[in-house]
């Protein structure tokens, strides 16, 4: 049996480096840790990095006004993301306008994904801003384990067509390997009742079907040689709007998005002791939106016509430039010191708006007119300089009990700087048993739409915000119950001060408004009797509310719920089912709609194998049986929220040479 198939389900064992920047057990590691292998990835028809998170305690994945998946962590649905820090091979792709990753990578391809470190509770002691919540760390196949080529083409509902090519190979000292896919979809279009304007305009386009249209070129390449490290990313991407970028329904809005980050990494090994990682690494990101905010006939609260609607390019470019180097110093058996500093330049440049619109009267031109001098949507030279430094000591103090601390200080340019801690203890008090005792603190720093944003009659910046801040306080508890069976339970408690919200003014800006209160439970079983046969089920309670009027925050269930089997038929096929369930999901503060349903949503992964050599089929079914259910709109925006698509199905041939 292969190493990947044994820790498939029981990854308590598997090697790990999220948590400490260097390899760990996860028993071992100071944190509530999931890992999601490839095999895992597989067996579950797992394509996007969105998929695999709504299996895992504690998340929630819901899609927005434009299509794209959020991401939600213990009671907080993050309408950008930014409090989660992303990573694909421990670097970082949340990128500054938003300061999240879901824009760009809800859909992030995890074909090449050996495995998915994601932990659930801050990270900032080691990761710095946006590792609010959690970290995920998409850790991407090399050559060992590859070794050749791998070929694979899908298609499926909605006109959906996928190619993905996966190589790895050694030249002597230097390795190479990488991926290149494709995808292109028309996406599932719905029915939209209503937008924001049905009520008022008759130039509304509901009811009517949404826009979901999608096309992605996808490339990363990894090369090692000896001590040296190469790794690069291109994405190249187009979407629609789903419903519009102003809840009003538009046919005529398309993002396009460029993104690429290469990254040089040298390790220098002086002795069994001691030990420095270098890298260095430059991203940049470029943005053009052609956007219609209202369609073609809109006549205004004035009375005021706008033949072609309201519309509008935007373009802005994003360059990151930065140094990190870490020192790990063994000082004696049991105790291993890291220390670390890092550096990043970030600037935003290149901002241009066309409109056919007035900025400061909301006026109709006649055509789209360069706006990008006297009134930009942001502000158009932006910069922010970060200086980090941080230290954690790992201390095995008996064999039964290890201590870690870590400490990390940031300096920002235009906010003070901020120091976060943590402290873990683990304590195997007995042998199939250990116990997890966590604190540590984190920040969130406001992202630059946040700070920037202007000209703009509905939102504006605020340059004077200051960063979120949270502590938060964690048990956990894993035991094997038998050598096939192991289970855990998390508790954890989260005190959320300075949120960053939107006021009640016209346009709104953002402020460091209150705080919120998050306490809840985790629970997973796992059951594995090998060659392909498990179960497994997780549940989590999340209690969150308001600190200043004890509000339940809003379109997060209180209750959710992931189970499924795996059964291997001897060596030829697989058959894997999964099942979602959601409790209800309370409304807004003020939103007198009922709360969203509780719901339920299973997939079939089907996996035929070795009836040729070095050939595989898989079929997947989303949503088996055809269940209806929306994802949560704000309220005064969409009055019958963004309705999600119904039962699909995917078709996928791959080939190994």
């Amino acid at each position: 049996m292969e190493l990947e198939e044994i820790f498939a389900i029981f990854s308590e064992e598997e090697i790990v480096v999220s948590a400490l920047k260097k390899p760990r057990k996860v028993s071992k590691s100071p944190a509530i840790m999931s890992v999601i292998t490839a095999r895992q990835i597989k067996q579950m028809g797992f394509r996007t990095l969105s998929d695999v998170l709504e299996t895992v305690p504690g998340f929630d994945v819901s899609m927005n006004k434009n299509g794209t998946r959020e991401i939600g962590v213990r009671g907080i649905l993050l309408l950008d993301s930014s409090k989660i820090k992303v990573l694909i091979d421990g670097h970082s792709i949340n990128e500054p306008a938003t300061g999240g990753a879901t824009w760009l990578f809800d859909s992030l391809v995890v074909e090449n994904a050996k495995r998915i470190e994601i932990i659930r509770g801050p990270g900032s002691a080691l990761y710095g801003q946006n590792a609010f919540l959690a970290v995920i760390n998409v850790i991407t196949k090399d050559t060992d384990d590859i070794d050749g080529l791998q070929v694979t083409a899908s298609g499926g509902s909605f006109d959906t067509q996928n190619y993905n090519v996966l190589f790895g190979k050694e030249f002597g000292a230097l390795k190479a390997s990488g991926f290149f896919d494709f995808f292109d979809t028309e996406g599932f279009s719905k029915k939209i009742e209503e937008d924001f304007v049905f009520a008022t305009d008759p130039a509304s386009l509901t009811p009517g079907r949404s826009q979901n249209q999608k096309e992605r070129i996808d490339l990363n390449l990894k090369l090692s040689y000896k001590n040296l490290e190469l790794n690069s990313k291109y994405m190249n991407r187009k979407k629609e709007g789903y419903v519009g970028i102003d809840n009003t329904l538009s046919d005529d809005t398309t993002w396009r998005d460029t993104y690429a980050f290469t990254e040089l990494i040298y390790n220098i090994k002086y002795s069994e002791k001691f030990n420095i990682k270098t890298r260095a690494y430059y991203d940049y990101y470029y943005s053009s939106a052609e956007i219609e905010t209202r369609p073609e006939g809109f006549v205004d609260q004035f009375t005021r016509l706008f033949p072609d609607g309201i519309k509008s390019v935007t373009r802005f470019k994003e360059h990151t430039l930065g140094i990190e180097t870490q020192f790990n110093y063994k000082v004696f058996e049991r105790n291993e010191l890291t220390f670390g500093f890092q550096y990043e330049w970030i600037h935003q440049n290149s901002v241009n708006l066309d409109a056919n619109i007035f900025p400061p009267t909301i006026g109709p031109l006649s055509s789209l007119t360069d706006f990008s001098h006297d009134f930009p949507f942001t502000r158009r030279s932006a910069t922010r300089q970060i200086w980090s430094l941080y230290l954690q000591d790992e201390w095995n103090i008996t064999k039964d009990v290890d201590f870690t601390f870590g400490v990390r200080y940031d300096h920002f340019t235009r906010f003070d700087s901020t120091t976060n801690p943590r402290a873990g203890l683990i304590w195997r008090f007995i042998e199939d048993a250990h116990l997890k005792l966590l604190f540590a603190t984190a920040f969130r720093a406001p992202n630059f739409n946040e700070l920037f944003f202007a000209n703009n009659p509905i939102e504006i910046g605020n340059s004077n915000l200051d960063p979120e801040k949270i502590n938060t306080f964690e048990v956990g508890l894993g035991y094997n119950f038998t050598e096939h069976v192991r289970g855990n339970v998390n508790y954890f408690f989260n005190r959320i001060r300075d949120r960053i919200q939107k006021d009640s003014q016209t346009p709104s800006q953002d402020q460091n408004l209150g705080g919120a209160r998050i306490k809840g439970i985790e629970a997973e079983l796992k059951a594995d009797w090998g060659n392909d046969n498990y179960v497994y089920a997780n549940y989590t309670f999340q209690d969150a509310e308001e600190t200043r009027d004890r509000n339940r925050l809003a379109f997060v269930p209180i209750h959710k719920a992931n189970l499924g089997f795996n059964i291997g038929f001897w060596k030829y096929a697989n058959a894997n089912v999964n099942t979602f369930i959601s409790g209800p999901r309370p409304r807004e503060d003020g939103d007198t709609r009922r709360d969203l349903p509780s719901y339920t949503l299973s997939n079939l992964t089907l996996i035929g194998k070795n009836f040729i050599d070095n050939f595989e089929i898989r079929g997947s079914v989303f949503n088996l049986f055809d269940k209806s259910y929306d994802d949560p709109a704000q309220k005064n925006t969409v009055p019958t929220d963004y309705p999600q698509q119904g039962r699909s199905f995917i078709i996928e041939l791959r080939y190994r040479f």
